[in-house]
């Protein structure tokens, strides 16, 4: 039995299949998958980056990254909405969000709608990669992109296109600039 379920194919002739799953790290309670490509061996693949993604919370250094990373990404915005000047509720929603975290708030709470996103790739077929995505009072328009492949932190920025599979270098973010 698949630990997928409310399988459905995309109504727009693509071959994405989207579902539900029962996630227990980064979030909790049924989270959103969308799988592009529709086959078994998708669908096989899917459920070993589901079962790759709810153990995220057994490596502490990982978890500790992305929390770090998605605070650099939650500060930077914040300084882009202000300096702009023009769009004072998202600059608002975004500090109210910078003043909880800094109270001892999870960052993680303020990512909402989380969905994994599967993308396989012929040249990784043995390591997990996958995407999730999230809305986020700093990019309401974007929203935020964590990827990850295999045991690495590879992403956190808006959410641009990228896959896990894609060159280091296309994981720019102007955030990270001062440890480089």
């Amino acid at each position: 039995m698949s630990i997928i379920r409310d399988i459905l194919h995309d109504e727009g002739g693509l071959d994405w299949l989207n579902g539900k799953f029962d996630s227990v790290s980064l979030f909790n309670g049924e989270m959103d998958i969308t799988i592009y490509g529709d086959s078994d061996e998708y669908t096989e693949y899917a459920e070993k980056c589901i079962a790759h993604y709810n153990c995220l919370n057994e490596n502490p250094e990982l978890m500790a990254d992305i929390r770090e990373k998605l605070a650099k990404f939650m500060y930077y915005m914040r300084d882009e909405w202000e300096s702009m000047g023009i769009y004072v509720d998202i600059a608002e929603d975004t500090e109210k969000a910078v003043e909880e975290y800094e109270s001892g708030g999870d960052i993680l709470k303020y990512l909402t709608k989380p969905c994994l996103n599967i993308e396989m790739s012929e040249d990784y077929s043995d390591e997990t990669g996958y995407s999730i995505t999230a809305e986020c009072p700093w990019e309401p328009e974007h929203q935020c992109s964590i990827i990850i492949r295999g045991d690495q932190l590879k992403y956190v920025g808006p959410d641009d296109g990228n896959t896990p599979w894609d060159d280091d270098d296309e994981y720019y973010c102007i955030w990270l600039d001062e440890e480089q």
